[in-house]
């Protein structure tokens, strides 16, 4: 069988690995696949293709510095779009084609049995979408990864519920009117979708439950399959060998977090950081040196200069880099309070490492109070706190119990059990 795979995001970085990991799942079982991307970059392997080649690259790179010189000279004088930046729209003019389909098909190399599409920002959009399944005749499978595909261009709606009957009067451009960028996207969503052989995979159940009640997406086959992770890296090792490695101390309990920024509001640092002060001040002058923090990816002077305890800040890690940050640890705290995931609560189960994060997200699948770590109320903040010093204060058997759990759920979580999943959903909806 051919799979084909598409993705906007480089799948060796950040959120993006998500599409390579798909792939591997896939072809473990000899299947044939490829993995067709927006971003260009030097792949090592063949089955990767960038849909632009070097030169194209290297001019769309050109053309945006240029612009952005332009616009700081002031030569280049547009308005522009007001836009609040907790819904984190990235592309928003959505009736827009990026590149031509027959393009896209060209690259493919073979004929497509299924296609699976992940994120597909300034890449795919719902003509393309509809095109590809006519062009093909492969039904396509959109993998959730947050909220974009339903909305009229926001990846988190927070309290908005726009999405689940037509957008417009967005509160993401502040506009109070009906017919908006935000409707026109909907609408051209909508018609398309409409009249696609397409199913939806959502990655949570906190994301199964929104696409239940998109209405683009009302009348498509709906399935639900959480995110594999690569069992051979992340995985259960010795804490004190690893801790060694990281230059951490090897006598206190070391507590875990980060993010690629901890400016983004739906991340909750601002949470976790009030949390660390009551969790601070709940517990004895002994326990307090007992504690240290790691701390991964942008940490800002401010952000650290608020915290109560020792820390280490580990910077960007890699992929090849992150799976130690949570097998020295004792618990990872996930302090987003609008997200669909994150991925990193995948990671840390996979690896025996309890989760500590509020009520959202992939919380619901794989946080559980007592067993694999602490789920605590959306944005209660002592409710955080107090999970955090329940993981602490476990003794050494209660521990090992509660690693366990973490290992024995992520069986859920490897390429394979991903890969009997997808393929029994795509065998249940093939002509």
């Amino acid at each position: 069988m051919n799979i084909l795979i598409l993705s906007s995001s480089n799948p060796n970085k950040a959120a993006g690995i998500v599409a390579k990991s798909l792939l591997y799942s896939l072809k473990q079982d000899c299947l044939h696949a490829k993995l067709i991307v927006k971003d260009w970059d030097y792949y090592k392997d063949k089955d990767i293709i960038p849909i632009d080649n070097f030169l194209s690259h290297e001019l769309k790179w050109s053309f945006r510095k240029t612009k952005g010189l332009l616009k700081k000279l002031g030569l280049i004088k547009k308005e522009p779009l007001k836009i609040n930046k907790k819904y984190s729209i990235l592309d928003f003019k959505q009736t827009k084609q990026n590149y031509s389909t027959k393009r896209l098909i060209k690259k493919i190399g073979f004929v497509p049995d299924a296609i699976i599409i992940l994120f597909s920002v300034k890449y795919l959009n719902a003509k393309n979408i509809y095109e590809l399944n006519l062009l093909t005749k492969a039904p396509i499978f959109l993998y959730l990864m947050d909220m974009a595909p339903m909305t009229g261009g926001c990846h988190y709606a927070w309290d908005c519920h726009g999405y689940e009957h037509q957008c417009g009067k967005c509160p993401a451009l502040f506009s109070n009117n009906a017919i908006d960028q935000s409707y026109i996207n909907w609408k051209f969503k909508k018609e398309f979708i409409k009249k696609t052989n397409i199913s939806v995979i959502a990655c949570t159940e906190w994301t199964f439950q929104q696409l239940k009640k998109s209405s683009i997406f009302k009348d498509k086959q709906k399935y639900k399959i959480l995110l594999p992770i690569d069992s051979k890296i992340y995985e259960p090792t010795n804490k004190t060998t690893v801790r060694n490695e990281l230059g951490l101390p090897l006598d206190k309990k070391i507590i875990f977090f980060g993010a690629v920024s901890v400016k983004e509001k739906r991340k909750g640092f601002n949470e976790l950081t009030k949390a660390l002060n009551i969790l601070n001040k709940i517990i004895s002058e002994k326990d307090k040196k007992n504690i240290h923090l790691t701390v991964a990816g942008k940490g800002s002077l401010e952000f650290v200069e608020q915290l109560p305890f020792s820390y280490t800040l580990l910077g960007y890690l890699s992929h090849a880099e992150l799976p130690k940050a949570f097998q020295a640890t004792d618990v990872f705290v996930s302090p987003s309070i609008e997200d669909s995931g994150p991925m990193m609560i995948n990671q840390s189960i996979m690896c025996g490492t309890p989760v500590v994060a509020f009520e959202i997200g992939v919380a619901l699948d794989l946080v559980f109070t007592g067993k694999t770590g602490y789920r605590a109320q959306n944005r209660n903040i002592p409710d955080l706190a107090n999970g955090i010093y329940s993981i602490l204060k476990l003794n050494k058997d209660e521990s090992v119990n509660i690693s366990q759990n973490c290992i024995k759920l992520s069986s859920d979580l490897t390429f394979n059990s991903f890969s009997k999943k997808m393929m029994k959903i795509i065998n249940d909806n093939r002509d």
